[in-house]
């Protein structure tokens, strides 16, 4: 899910592609499985024929790659950040997968047009700064009659692991001060989804909900590993001092609602799907 390269600007911790070199591991462990089943969600939706040709952008640990590649499908998987392409690489070498894997700029995709069966692009196109060229050049390098599919946050305020975090710190500090809109939930409403595949080409885009669980082993694990992505990273230091009282207060509240063992917080996401025109 890691954006595309860029300068860095203004743009938000989880849209600057070094920044995620820091996380692979963390975020392999504790937010892939969730965004697996967003993952296994758009690779029904596609539903490429045997041996398709697909790529995925924005690839992040390659939950979606390696699982097209299980399917039987020939894989390219691309992503700005140097060591999450190193990861899908090893992780498809331990698991004998043929995945192509490439550090590249989702929005200059170095294809050729119509060279791809299908694409998809779980929660990563939805963060390059320009969503909507990262989404033109997955239409671009699609053949005609191909279809694409593409992942974003919707319903923030079903985010439970958000809201339980959120709460937690407005107990300790009383208030939390106001924050722009985060990049990732440009595309929260329906309409908004829908006018990116619309500014990319794809007007007749099929798009529903999907809701899916992050599972833990107990709050205590959670709360150890609460930065397992540059913008979680930089919201919970955002705490300064009061960092360790939060992420104590993040980890009672779940004990007390929830219990001391494996826990779930659920999130939603949009899926959106479209083919190309002949």
């Amino acid at each position: 899910m890691t954006p595309a390269l860029t300068t860095t600007g203004d743009l938000e911790p989880d849209q600057q592609p070094r920044r995620w070199d820091d996380h692979v591991a963390l975020y392999e462990e504790v937010f892939e499985p969730l965004t697996q089943r967003f993952a296994e969600a758009a690779i029904d939706v596609l539903a490429p024929s045997p041996r398709s040709r697909v790529l995925d952008s924005g690839a992040g640990t390659g939950g979606a790659a390696l699982e097209l590649a299980r399917r039987g499908h020939r894989v390219v998987a691309i992503d700005a950040a140097m060591a999450m392409v190193a990861r899908i690489k090893d992780r498809a070498a331990a698991a004998g997968l043929p995945i192509e894997t490439l550090t590249m700029d989702g929005q200059h995709l170095a294809f050729s047009d119509a060279s791809f069966d299908a694409a998809l692009s779980v929660l990563g196109v939805i963060l390059y700064p320009d969503a909507a060229r990262g989404l033109s050049e997955l239409r671009r390098v699609v053949r005609p009659g191909g279809r694409i599919a593409l992942v974003t946050w919707t319903a923030p305020e079903a985010y439970e692991l958000m809201g339980e975090l959120r709460a937690a710190a407005l107990a300790v500090l009383g208030n939390l001060p106001p924050r722009p809109l985060p990049a990732q939930l440009r595309f929260k409403e329906r309409k908004e989804f829908q006018a990116l595949f619309a500014a990319a080409g794809l007007p007749n885009a099929e798009i529903f909900e999907v809701t899916a669980k992050l599972m833990a082993p107990s709050p205590a694990w959670l709360a150890e590993r609460l930065a397992f992505a540059p913008g979680m990273a930089g919201f919970v230091d955002g705490f300064g001092a009061a960092k360790p009282e939060v992420i104590a207060a993040f980890r009672h509240r779940l004990e007390a609602t929830r219990g001391a063992q494996r826990i779930s917080l659920s999130g939603r996401a949009f899926l959106g799907s479209a083919t190309k025109s002949e």
